[in-house]
């Protein structure tokens, strides 16, 4: 007990000793004692003392405070140390250390682990031999400063496929001699890569800087290494990039990582001239009826094909899209007598067509099988099915009483029927508040008829789509029964002034958008655009014409239309696969997200979309289930693609990709563009089948209810009036359209493909 009682007693006394080592002010400042701190590699400090000699003489001892809390195994050199206090150390010289007035004394303690806190003053005593006093003082050690590598990557021009100079910074955490800064490059970047006051060697995506001789940091010195010439990849996001500073003995002197994002901005797009409207042909009208006044002539249910009546009779149309004037014949595939009928889709009182034309007791022969061939310039086969060597059957005067709209001609032998589509444009020069598209190049990549369709297989799809065929998919109607008629039939209902044509149309009339109307509907999956559609659309925005995506999964696949007539367009699958048919292939640039909003993320089996307070959902209630509807296809908003400013997100959701089974996000966006343009990405496909509760047999989605119906109509309103800046009015009927006639389900060719 007396022990015990004594060595507390003792610590305490040899803690004052500590700070009055000496009675003289002068002698304590004449010492000139300091204390300095160190982090060593392995995490411990070092504690240096330093003080001047004010005797001569023969040093017998040094004692030192140390802060109390102090732990660590600590040595030292040219010396032992041994721990006379928990707060006191003894270093005692190895051999005899004689010392003259005015020398300097420096005694470093290695492996201390300090407490918090400090500042803390601490003593300093060396002894002699002649027990007389050498020196004797205190200093003031200041907290350890703790630096952290703080990395950071600098980028004189972050974009995508363009070359920019790096500078990469990291801040030095131990202090030693630098040999070697080991830095990441960005993600499939090339050279040449140069720097300066050093030299650089690039190996696996690293780049390592040497200096021209060794250098001397200190911790907390800032490093700055440049990295030049850097070719960045046409692809960006937000990337990793760790740097690493050692000696040449592999000593690490700091090590850390950072994140940078590089954003591509919206590819530039070549100019689409806007050709002038040719001149109304004879005979035909200088302006077309009113939508109301259309709608108001009697309808027919007659157009509709009963699936009893689904059989091998084929049809199609050597023309996509036709103007009044011109004359578009028709190739049946029977055998038997037929009668063709053209239809003019609309709402008509809900039987959703008018007959428009009509022959009877057709001849029609067997015709010869479709041909299978094509090459590229390399060699290559196209796949191309075709059945241009069939002969024509007839052909149908376009004139006067065509109205411009979409139209399904149905040709049938009363056993057997089948549909060829048409769309008739307003060439007049008239603009009109709404556009209408129809995806016709994206019906063409699905069309498996002959076998072959884009989505065939990998080794065994077509390269290149021709027009020159029946479609196998909607009776023959192609993906306008499932995706596209409701909303030519929700429009015409509303008596909105709406035109129509298709993406061939977009190819070789984008020029004139802005001539033709005022907002451009795109429709539930229009995948496939050629370089003039994309820069149409791009080129639109920019004069301040509207665009409502009232889809998914748009202009996604880059395809070239192979001459001016655009009965068929190649796309290339050689370069890599499924990969190199993408926009997205070109670059980050070229991806849908910098053009209309948010950019694909799979095929989907349905999900659910709950109705939030957005103006989207204005007049449905607040929480309303709409089951089925984020459906088909999806896009959300990718954090590595640009995003124009002020974009928003109305609502998200969820559903499930077919091909992993995971969740994938859905998000409706919208901005304005500079121009004043409102452009809005739906980012689900179900727009058009929900307004006529008919949605492809194939989909995993719950019959739409007439609620469903209701808000989807309701949703679809608040779209038209907010993307056309209010210009359209969306009469505020509070009934959905009905459709009187019972329409088979159509079945979908779907794409497991990225």
């Amino acid at each position: 007990m007396f022990r015990k009682l004594l060595v507390a007693a003792l610590a305490c006394v040899l803690a004052v000793v500590a700070f009055v080592f000496v009675d003289r002010k002068a002698d304590a400042a004449a010492a000139g004692v300091s204390v300095t701190a160190a982090q060593a590699t392995n995490g411990t400090t070092t504690l240096t003392y330093r003080a001047t000699v004010l005797k001569a003489g023969s040093i017998r001892e040094i004692t030192v405070a140390i802060p109390a809390g102090t732990t660590g195994r600590i040595t030292s050199i040219n010396g032992t140390v041994s721990s006379v206090t928990r707060t006191v150390l003894r270093w005692r010289p190895t051999r005899v250390t004689n010392v003259a007035v005015g020398a300097h004394l420096a005694i470093p303690m290695y492996g201390i682990r300090l407490p918090a806190g400090g500042p803390w003053t601490l003593g300093f005593k060396s002894m002699g031999t002649a027990n007389q006093v050498i020196t004797s003082g205190a200093g003031v050690l200041q907290p350890l400063r703790s630096y952290t590598p703080q990395v950071a990557v600098v980028a004189s021009n972050p974009i995508p496929a363009q070359t920019t100079n790096l500078i990469y910074q990291a801040t030095v955490t131990s202090a030693g001699t630098l040999a070697a800064v080991r830095m990441q490059l960005p993600t499939d970047a090339t050279g040449p890569y140069t720097t300066i006051n050093g030299t650089l060697t690039v190996s696996a995506g690293y780049a390592t800087w040497k200096p021209k001789a060794p250098l001397n940091v200190a911790a907390g010195a800032r490093l700055g290494i440049p990295v030049n010439g850097v070719k960045l990849s046409r692809y960006g996001g937000t990337m990793t990039f760790s740097v690493s500073a050692t000696t040449s003995t592999g000593t690490v002197l700091t090590t850390g990582s950072t994140t940078r994002t590089f954003i591509a901005p919206p590819a530039a797009m070549p100019a689409v001239a806007a050709d002038a409207f040719a001149g109304v042909p004879t005979g035909c009208p200088q302006t077309w009826p009113t939508t109301t006044a259309e709608n108001a002539k009697p309808g027919t249910g007659d157009w509709v094909i009963p699936a009893a009546m689904n059989g091998t009779i084929t049809a199609y149309l050597t023309k996509v899209s036709a103007s009044c004037g011109d004359t578009v014949d028709l190739k049946v595939s029977s055998g038997n007598n037929v009668s063709v009928v053209a239809y003019r889709m609309g709402y008509y009182a809900g039987l959703g067509a008018r007959e428009v034309w009509r022959q009877d007791n057709v001849p029609t022969v067997t015709q010869p099988k479709e041909t299978i061939g094509g090459t590229t310039p390399d060699g290559k086969p196209l796949n191309m099915v075709s059945a241009a060597n069939w002969t024509k059957t007839l052909s149908i005067p376009v004139d006067k009483s065509w109205t411009p709209g979409t139209y399904l001609i149905k040709i049938s032998d009363g056993t057997q029927a089948t549909y060829a589509p048409l769309t008739v444009r307003d060439d007049t020069g008239a603009k009109h508040d709404l556009l209408i598209q129809q995806a016709t190049a994206t019906w063409q990549a699905y069309n498996g008829f002959g076998g072959r369709s884009f989505y065939t297989s990998l080794a065994s799809g077509s390269g290149r789509l021709t027009f020159d065929r029946p479609y196998d998919e909607g009776q023959g109607s192609g993906q306008y029964l499932a995706l596209e008629q409701g909303l030519v039939f929700w429009a015409e209902s509303k008596g909105l002034d709406v035109t129509y044509w298709t993406d061939n149309d977009l190819d070789q009339y984008g020029g004139q958008l802005k001539s033709r109307a005022g907002t451009l509907f795109l429709p539930g999956h229009d995948e496939y655009y050629s370089l003039r559609m994309r820069a149409a659309i791009s080129q639109a925005i920019a004069q301040g014409v509207n665009i409502a995506n009232l889809g998914a999964n748009t202009a996604y696949r880059l395809i070239t239309f192979t001459d001016e007539s655009r009965r068929s367009w190649d796309i290339d699958r050689y370069t890599d696969g499924y990969n190199s048919t993408t926009w997205r292939y070109q670059g980050d640039a070229y991806a849908s997200q910098p053009l209309l909003g948010a950019d694909y993320v799979c095929a989907v089996t349905a999900g659910t979309l709950t109705t939030t307070g957005s103006w989207l959902f204005k007049g449905v209630p607040m929480g309303t289930k709409l089951p089925g509807f984020i459906a088909g296809e999806v896009d959300n908003v990718w954090p590595g693609l640009y995003k124009q400013p002020g974009q928003t997100t109305l609502v998200s959701g969820t559903a499930t990709c077919h091909t992993n089974g995971r969740a994938a996000p859905m998000d409706t966006t919208v901005y304005t563009a500079p121009s004043g343009a409102r452009v809005l990405n739906a980012s689900t496909f179900a727009y058009g089948c929900f307004l006529v509760r008919r949605c492809p047999s194939n989909w995993a989605v719950p019959e739409p209810d007439a609620a469903s119906q209701q808000a989807v109509a309701t949703m679809i309103a608040n779209v038209t009036e907010w993307v056309s800046g209010g210009t359209i009015t969306v009469p505020a009927n509070t009934t959905a359209a009905k459709v009187r006639v019972a329409v088979p389900k159509q079945k979908l060719a779907t794409s497991t493909q990225p």
